[in-house]
């Protein structure tokens, strides 16, 4: 029997950052597409009119590019404003007199985590958790056993089917490809073993900086804040193993296998790194530690990757925006060949973001008597980052959670794997200065890929 469909959409967060650059036009979208027909309670301390709510998301479709008048209209129709302070559980009864005819709400927040436990336990003293789903935004916790604490504080009002832990990337269509890629090519999927594989890395860049959110940042790090989420969430979907059956259930339960399987970080496998000029943002403490840089090396405890390394770099005010995993096969000087050294090793790409890329490397014998070769990639679909047809990462995922579909969404014993990864190296003190516009502090060589780092384009 499928879950029932939500039949309200309260929105906590909606005059913050995240509501702006994402939601408000995902909304739009899912409008669009016909998947929203609800009441939107936007949510917010200030005393608002709902005219400023319809303007904020119209200056935010239209910004990002996508403003479509119909669909626009029947949007603004659909919202509403209630002021809550989220320290007084006596506002909340503003919510349900808001929807008093909801009886499957989703309560979406998009607020900082320090007050998930207090919107949760007000939403329950409302009686607006009976029949609701609650959607969290990252961080689930700053580490392995808060977040076990704050599952345990949730089941009080929600079961873990009505709780959906957000993890954006899992809602991107390239990130779903890779499990679609593997899945449908056999040669491709056969390769993927310690007996192939040298090695996998991982790099997620970002030209800018913390602007906006410096003060959750400086609390937070390049590690809490993208790896521990984000790209361990990438390293499973590479390297899981497929399910042997049917079902949505079944890739959520490997990926969460597999992350249960990386072994726990030590102070050798990261090298940290601030970007000069960090501690002048407002909101950064003038003595941060907070790394803005990052290298990992992580090692997966499983028969088919034993000894494989897998490396993992981000940073802000690095030379590009990109996303982007690389499997790189072993190479084998063969006798028939004239090369003095191996080819180039082979090579699957995966561009992530912003635009979509899975491309081949392979060599090719240059014309001529002599068996000698060059690499060369062979491109298997790109798509930019500008096309209007994309299902938006925030679209598909607001748009399942609506319907009940959990498995875009992190699962409990994921978060809290993914915490036991990180959790011994998130206070690690020692940090190294870079500049802007550069790959990192040198001392960040120390961790690299035996044929060094690809650098997106």
């Amino acid at each position: 029997m499928s879950p029932p469909r939500s039949d309200a959409l309260v929105f906590f967060g909606s005059t913050g950052d995240l509501a702006y650059k994402q939601i408000y036009p995902a909304l739009q979208a899912l409008v669009r597409r016909g998947r929203l027909d609800m009441p939107i309670v936007a949510i917010g301390r200030k005393d608002l009119p709902v005219s400023e709510i319809v303007a904020r998301a119209k200056d935010s479709v239209t910004k990002a590019g996508g403003f479509d008048a119909a669909a626009f209209a029947k949007l603004s129709s659909l919202f509403r404003y209630v002021q809550v302070d989220y320290d007084d559980p006596a506002t909340f009864e503003r919510i349900r007199k808001a929807i008093p005819t909801s009886k499957h709400p989703l309560h979406y927040v998009a607020l900082p985590p320090e007050v998930y436990e207090t919107v949760a336990t007000n939403l329950a003293k409302a009686g607006l958790h009976e029949g609701a789903r609650l959607t969290l935004e990252k961080p689930f916790g700053h580490d392995a056993a808060s977040a076990k604490a704050l599952s345990e504080l949730l089941y009080k009002y929600f079961p873990e089917e009505a709780i959906f832990r957000i993890d954006h990337f899992l809602g991107k269509e390239s990130v779903e490809n890779i499990i679609y890629f593997r899945a449908a090519n056999p040669l491709i999927e056969a390769g993927l073993s310690r007996d192939h594989v040298d090695y996998v890395e991982v790099t997620m860049a970002e030209t800018f900086g913390v602007k906006g959110r410096a003060k959750f940042y400086d609390d937070v790090g390049a590690v809490r804040d993208v790896v521990q989420n984000h790209l361990l969430e990438v390293v499973a979907c590479l390297a899981m193993d497929l399910p042997a059956g049917n079902g949505h259930d079944q890739v959520s339960a490997e990926r969460s296998r597999l992350i249960g399987r990386i072994r726990a970080l030590s102070n050798d496998d990261i090298v940290r790194g601030q970007v000069r000029g960090y501690k002048d943002e407002d909101g950064v403490r003038k003595d941060s530690t907070t790394e803005t840089f990052a290298v990992l090396r992580l090692a997966i405890d499983s028969p088919r990757w034993q000894g494989v390394p897998f490396f993992i770099r981000t940073g802000k005010l690095l030379p590009v925006t990109a996303t982007e995993a690389t499997i790189r096969w072993k190479g084998a000087p063969r006798p028939v060949l004239d090369e003095r050294s191996a080819p180039a090793p082979n090579y699957v790409r995966f561009r992530i973001g912003p635009d979509r890329v899975i491309a081949l490397g392979a060599n090719v014998k240059k014309d001529g008597e002599a068996m000698v070769g060059e690499p060369k990639e062979l491109m298997l679909c790109r798509t930019g980052p500008d096309e209007t047809h994309q299902m938006s990462a925030y679209e598909r995922l607001l748009g399942d959670a609506m319907e009940g579909e959990r498995t875009l969404f992190a699962r409990k014993d994921a978060v809290e794997e993914s915490w036991r990864v990180v959790d011994p190296i998130v206070s690690k003190k020692e940090i190294f200065a870079y500049d802007a516009g550069t790959w990192g502090p040198a001392e960040a060589k120390r961790i690299a890929p035996p044929g060094g780092w690809s650098n997106p384009r």
